[in-house]
């Protein structure tokens, strides 16, 4: 698995990390991947399906701006 970078509709871009495995591992199982970006302090922690780095854009930028707290100013 690699990185993944998405851009949010507030215009701040994540960069998205699976916390474990390679490739190969976790086929057909639910992944953890950990999303940050410079405006927000701690890391976002997402569980998404396993083929997480096909999914859309838009949806996952909008899953990742659904569990993020509040941007600092």
């Amino acid at each position: 698995m690699t990185d993944r970078t998405v851009t949010d509709s507030d215009g701040r871009t994540w960069t998205c990390t699976p916390e474990h495995g390679g490739p190969g591992e976790g086929l057909g199982r639910d992944v953890v991947v950990s999303c940050v970006t410079p405006s927000v302090s701690e890391p976002v922690r997402l569980t998404v399906g396993w083929q997480w780095e096909r999914m859309a854009a838009p949806g996952f930028a909008r899953l990742i701006t659904q569990a993020s707290p509040m941007p600092r100013r």
